[in-house]
C-alpha cells in the first residue's frame, strides 16, 4: 500500500471514530456520524501533508534524491570488502559506535550475523540494525547491511534508518 494512503488511513481513522462517537454523545448520531467522518478526512489529510513532506524533506537531505528505494523505512545495502573475514566482522562492530546509543544484541562470529538496536529517538522507536557476513575468499568478504524500525508499524522514520545504512557503509567503504 503507498505510504501516503498509510498516512491517510492511520491518522483519518482514529481521529474519525474518535471524534464520531464524542460528537455522537454530545449531539446525537445523526450530527456524530457525519462529524466524524468529515473531521477524519480532514485529519487524515493533514496528517498526509505534514507526515509526508517531512518525510521526503528528510530522505532528500540525505539521498540527495526521491526514490522508490531511498523512501522506504526499510533500507538494505550490499557490498564486497577486498578484506578478510575476521577483519571485516570487526569493522562492522566498529561501525556501529558511529549510531548514537547504539548496543549490540547478538553477536555470532561463525555465522557472520550481527544484530544491533538502537534506543528511541525522535524519528523511530528505535532501529534494529543487522549484518549477514559471508567470506568470499581469503581476502574478500560480502556485506549485507540492513536497518528497519523496531516497531514494524512504523510508516515514516524521516529517513534515519537510510541514514544509518549510509554511515555505516560509508565506514566499510573507507576501510577498503
Amino acid at each position: 500500500m503507498n505510504r501516503n494512503l498509510k498516512i491517510f488511513l492511520a491518522g483519518g481513522i482514529p481521529f474519525g471514530i474518535f471524534t464520531a462517537v464524542l460528537f455522537s454523545s454530545l449531539y446525537g448520531f445523526n450530527a456524530g456520524l457525519p462529524g466524524g467522518l468529515i473531521s477524519g478526512l480532514i485529519f487524515g489529510f493533514l496528517m498526509f501533508i505534514i507526515l509526508g513532506f517531512l518525510h521526503s524533506r528528510a530522505v532528500k537531505k540525505i539521498a540527495g534524491d526521491i526514490s522508490e528505494k531511498s523512501m522506504r523505512t526499510y533500507q538494505v545495502r550490499n557490498m564486497e570488502l577486498q578484506l578478510p573475514y575476521d577483519k571485516t566482522f570487526d569493522l562492522c562492530i566498529k561501525s556501529l559506535k558511529l549510531i548514537s546509543r547504539c548496543r549490540v544484541q547478538e553477536e555470532d562470529r561463525s555465522q557472520g550475523k550481527i544484530i544491533a538496536r538502537s534506543s528511541i529517538n525522535w524519528k523511530t522507536w528505535g532501529d534494529t540494525i543487522s549484518f549477514d557476513i559471508t567470506g568470499i575468499s581469503n581476502e574478500k568478504t560480502a556485506v549485507k547491511v540492513s536497518s528497519r524500525p523496531t516497531a514494524r508499524s512504523t510508516i515514516v522514520d524521516y529517513g534515519k534508518n537510510l541514514e544509518n545504512v549510509k554511515t555505516i557503509v560509508s565506514l566499510l567503504e573507507r576501510s577498503k
